[in-house]
């Protein structure tokens, strides 16, 4: 993920104006600028939580979960199916794109958005396609 990628995804999280907890690996971001925002930490301090790393099992089972954004990865794909947890999809390579497109396309229970994605994309699942892919995983 590049810098401007890291803040765009920010942006998007802090503009949802919903909680949120967000994993951000040390190694996830390429150069030396992979700092969120001061304005953006300012703005989200009493809603955001980030870690380098947690157990996302516990994570999506919890109730108070509304939405994942995932890589698409096999493990994340499986353990969203499973809680019922919507899912944002930006695959980034290998089995990402198999994963992503049957959870969007087949599943109906993710939206896909580029890896080069602008901060407004991030924002779907607190609109009107959010709550449509949240009540198709209701239904199974």
């Amino acid at each position: 993920m590049t810098p401007n990628q890291l803040s765009e995804f920010a942006w998007g999280l802090a503009r949802s104006e919903k909680p949120f907890l967000w994993v951000v690996r040390p190694d996830l971001v390429f150069g030396d600028s992979g700092a969120l925002p001061h304005s953006f930490l300012d703005e989200t301090k009493d809603r955001f939580l980030l870690v380098d790393w947690c157990s996302q099992e516990q994570i999506q089972n919890h109730s108070s979960v509304d939405g994942f954004l995932s890589h698409m990865g096999w493990n994340s794909t499986i353990e969203s199916l499973s809680y019922g947890v919507p899912t944002i999809c930006c695959p980034f390579f290998a089995g990402q794109q198999t994963n992503c497109f049957y959870a969007c396309n087949e599943w109906g229970v993710g939206v896909e958005i580029n890896p080069n994605v602008k901060r407004e994309e991030v924002e779907v699942m607190s609109g009107k396609r959010g709550l449509t892919i949240g009540s198709v995983i209701i239904g199974y």
